[in-house]
C-alpha cells in the first residue's frame, strides 16, 4: 500500500513539474515574442529618425524597416494632424533617395543589413549611437517643444515623435549588442567544441 501511494506521489510530482517546465517554456516564448515586437517597432523608429544623420547603410537595411519607418511617420500624423511632420517626412524622403544611391554604389563594401554610420560624432561609434545621437535627437525634440509652444502649438506631433528617440535609439542599440554577443558566444563555443572533438580524435587515434 506504501508503494502504491509512493508511487502515485511520484507520479503527481511528474506531471506537476512538466506542467510547470511547459509554463515556464510558454512565459518564454511570449517574452521572446514581445521582445521581438518592440525591438522591430522601434527599429522602425530608428529608421524614421536617422535616415538623414547616417550615411553607408546597407541596401537590405534601407527596404522594409524604412517602409515601417515611413508608416510610423504617417500614423503619428494621422493621430495628430501636425504638418510638421508632413514637412519631416518629405526631407526624410528626399534623404532616403540618397542614401539608396549611396547604398548601391558602396553595395558589397559594407553588410547588407548595416544601419547606416552616424556623421561627425567620432571615430567611437559606440558611444556616438549609445550616447550622442540619443542625446542630439533628444535636444531637437526638445528645441521643436519649445517652439511649438511659444507659438500655441501642440507639440504631441514632430517634438514628440523626437523625443521618443531617447528611449528606441538605446533600446535598439542594446539589443543589437545583445545579439551581438550572443553570436560571438556562438562562434567562440563552435571553435572550442570542434577543438575538443579534434584532441578526442587524436586520443582514439593514438
Amino acid at each position: 500500500m506504501n508503494w502504491l501511494q509512493l508511487m502515485m506521489d511520484c507520479g503527481w510530482l511528474f506531471l506537476l513539474s512538466g506542467m510547470v517546465q511547459q509554463q515556464q517554456d510558454d512565459m518564454f516564448k511570449d517574452w521572446r515574442r514581445n521582445t521581438n515586437f518592440a525591438y522591430s517597432l522601434c527599429m522602425a523608429y530608428q529608421r524614421a529618425l536617422l535616415v538623414p544623420f547616417r550615411n553607408k547603410w546597407g541596401t537590405q537595411a534601407l527596404g522594409f524597416p524604412c517602409l515601417f519607418g515611413f508608416g510610423l511617420m504617417f500614423l503619428w500624423y494621422v493621430a495628430t494632424a501636425d504638418f510638421g511632420l508632413v514637412a519631416w517626412m518629405g526631407l526624410w524622403l528626399v534623404s532616403l533617395v540618397i542614401r539608396r544611391a549611396e547604398a548601391v554604389k558602396i553595395a558589397g563594401q559594407v553588410h547588407s543589413h548595416a544601419d547606416g554610420s552616424p556623421i561627425n560624432l567620432g571615430t567611437n561609434e559606440y558611444l556616438a549611437r549609445r550616447v550622442y545621437e540619443p542625446i542630439g535627437i533628444a535636444i531637437i525634440g526638445g528645441f521643436l517643444y519649445w517652439l511649438y509652444t511659444e507659438n500655441g502649438m501642440s507639440p504631441k506631433g514632430l517634438p514628440y515623435f523626437f523625443l521618443g528617440g531617447l528611449v528606441a535609439l538605446p533600446f535598439v542599440e542594446t539589443v543589437k549588442r545583445m545579439v551581438w554577443e550572443r553570436k560571438i558566444q556562438g562562434m567562440n563555443d563552435a571553435k572550442l567544441e570542434s577543438e575538443a572533438l579534434m584532441e578526442d580524435y587524436k586520443n582514439w587515434k593514438g
